[in-house]
C-alpha cells in the first residue's frame, strides 16, 4: 500500500484519463449521435411540413393538368375506323391544299405510335405553289374545327422567286400529324 501511495498523483492521473475513455468519451459520441439524428429528424419534419404546405397548390396542379389533358384529348378525332378517316381527312385537306391554289403532287400515309386507345397518323405531302398561299394554307388549317387535331410535324421548303415585292414559289414537303381516338363499336 505504501508503495502504492507514493503513486497517488499518478493514479489519479491513470484513474482520470480511465474514466475519460470509458465513460466521457462514449457518453460525448452518444450526445453527438443523439444531436445529429435529432437534426436530421427535425429537417425531415421541416420538408414533410413544406410538403403539406404544398398539398394544395399540388391537387390544383392536377387538376389543371387533367383539364387541360381533357381539353387536348377533345381535340382528337373519334372514329371507329381508321381508314375510313384518313380518306375523310385526306379529301378536307386536299380540298384545303385546293382552295388556296397548291398543287399536291404525291401523299402518303404513315401510322405513328399507338398509345392504348390513341392513335397518331402522318400524313406526307409534296406540294407546290405560292409561298404566300401556302402561309395562307397554314393560317386556315389552324383555324378550322373539323381539323384541330392537325398539326404540322414538319416541313421542308425551296423558295424561289422571291424579291422584295414577291414572296415568291415554293416546292415543298409537309408531315401533318393527326391524332385520333379509336372508339369500340359499342362505344360509337
Amino acid at each position: 500500500m505504501q508503495d502504492l501511495l507514493k503513486y497517488k498523483h499518478y493514479l489519479i492521473m491513470i484513474g482520470i484519463l480511465v474514466l475519460a475513455k470509458f465513460v466521457w468519451v462514449p457518453l460525448w459520441d452518444t450526445k453527438e449521435q443523439n444531436w445529429q439524428q435529432q437534426a436530421s429528424t427535425q429537417q425531415n419534419l421541416n420538408k414533410t411540413l413544406a410538403l403539406l404546405s404544398l398539398k394544395d397548390e399540388m391537387a390544383k396542379k392536377q387538376r389543371q393538368m387533367a383539364n387541360s389533358l381533357q381539353l387536348t384529348e377533345s381535340k382528337f378525332a373519334d372514329t371507329t375506323d381508321v381508314t375510313s378517316y384518313k380518306l375523310t381527312a385526306q379529301s378536307e385537306l386536299e380540298s384545303l391544299f385546293k382552295h388556296n391554289q397548291l398543287v399536291i403532287s404525291s401523299s402518303n400515309w404513315r401510322d405513328g405510335i399507338a398509345n392504348d386507345d390513341i392513335q397518331t397518323l402522318l400524313l406526307d405531302i409534296r406540294f407546290t405553289g405560292e409561298l404566300k398561299a401556302y402561309l395562307q394554307f397554314l393560317q386556315q388549317l389552324k383555324a378550322k374545327p373539323e381539323l384541330s387535331n392537325v398539326s404540322l410535324e414538319s416541313n421542308q421548303l425551296t423558295i424561289r422567286g422571291q424579291t422584295k415585292h414577291k414572296l415568291g414559289s415554293v416546292n415543298g414537303q409537309i408531315s401533318l400529324k393527326l391524332a385520333v381516338k379509336l372508339l369500340t363499336e359499342e362505344a360509337a
